[in-house]
């Protein structure tokens, strides 16, 4: 079938709305209809050049909320009708990580900027013939897609698509770094460096954690002023060396038990790794173009405090498990997910949305197709 496209075939250069087609599902694949996708930074990263991916076209987006309309015939659990989530990081059931349920930590995920499907064909082609690429084995800026059952996760039909989009990245990546990666205790002290899509839910999930202090930094006023609304006690307009001491003069001159990098590590990760107390953590959810190969921490200085620096994606943890008690939070009013979204798109305006993103106006945007 044709399937309208936001398809990406050049670095710097904006995605275009294209008609593409799109071929059955294999034996382990489904068949979806795309109901809603967050304009996640990750993919205009791509779009930038500042995350390498290995072919062009590709149909970007990975942060989806779907219904379910074909399966193949070796699929297990998931029916058409289904509402799901589509996870960025399959989980083929099978590798090291995924038998021990540590999904987030699948061999597989490796491939997610490669282009093809799970198995290694393609099921996207362009007018000409070509094969497009999916990133993340999801291409979710489409009106449709093609995935493998290793990335659907099936939600109650109760939850708005919109809302669960967020909780296929932006929001697992926040809550779960907070609460499963650093694991802050009640009474801790947490700052949050950059309050964007992923940071807003590292404030939520220090607030669930019952973090008493949580400093939000940001140099975009407005977006300290949304951290106080999601849960940040202060709110820091300052970066660098500034930052260290706004952060200390708030603390007693400790610092804080756990300090959370969400934008730019190559500049923010030592003023963070400083503005954390002696034994603390410092955990890193954003990413860093794949061109800059080393983040400059004195090894002296590393050893001597005995602070812990910490990678995570998805949370860290399995994104079959975090995704349905994220929803269950939500249903009982201790997320926000509502007040997550500025505003929404069409698909033909996910160039605008982006735009809006880097100039600051949006805390998430998400792209909405009509039934």
């Amino acid at each position: 079938m044709d399937s309208l496209a936001a398809v990406f075939r050049k670095v710097g250069a904006p995605v275009s709305i294209e008609r593409i087609t799109l071929d059955p599902p294999g034996p382990t694949e489904v068949l979806v209809r795309i109901a809603a996708v967050g304009l996640c930074r990750t993919d205009y990263h791509v779009m930038r050049g500042e995350r390498r991916v290995a072919m062009q076209p590709m149909v970007l987006g990975h942060e989806a909320a779907a219904v379910v309309e074909q399966v193949g015939g070796a699929v297990t659990g998931i029916s058409p009708g289904d509402h799901v989530v589509l996870t960025f990081i399959p989980g083929c059931g099978k590798c090291h990580w995924c038998r021990r349920g540590l999904h987030h930590l699948c061999a597989e995920g490796a491939r997610i900027t490669q282009g093809p499907q799970l198995d290694g064909t393609y099921r996207r082609r362009d007018r000409d013939g070509a094969a497009v690429g999916a990133f993340c084995m999801i291409g979710a800026f489409a009106e449709r897609a093609v995935v493998d059952q290793a990335s659907v996760v099936v939600i109650g039909k109760d939850i708005p698509f919109d809302l669960a989009s967020l909780v296929a990245c932006g929001v697992p990546a926040g809550v779960g770094a907070a609460r499963q990666r650093a694991r802050v205790q009640p009474g801790h002290s947490v700052l949050v460096v950059g309050c964007g899509g992923d940071g807003m839910n590292v404030v939520q999930g220090a607030r669930l954690c019952g973090a008493a202090r949580i400093i939000a930094a940001d140099i975009v006023p407005a977006k300290l002023d949304w951290a106080r609304e999601f849960g940040a006690t202060h709110g820091v307009n300052a970066q660098g060396d500034a930052l260290i001491r706004a952060v200390h003069g708030l603390t007693d001159g400790i610092g804080v038990d756990h300090a959370f990098v969400c934008i730019d590590p190559p500049s923010t990760l030592l003023p963070a790794f400083r503005a954390t107390a002696r034994g603390g953590n410092v955990v890193v959810t954003a990413l860093t173009p794949d061109t800059v190969t080393e983040i400059k921490i004195p090894p002296l200085e590393l050893f001597v405090t005995q602070k812990a620096i910490m990678g995570a994606v998805y949370g860290f943890a399995s994104p079959r498990l975090q995704i349905p008690e994220l929803l269950a939070l939500y249903r009982t009013g201790e997320l926000k997910l509502r007040e997550l979204i500025t505003r929404t798109y069409g698909l033909d305006e996910i160039n605008r949305g982006y735009a809006d993103l880097e100039a600051g106006r949006n805390l998430r945007g998400v792209v909405v197709f009509g039934d």
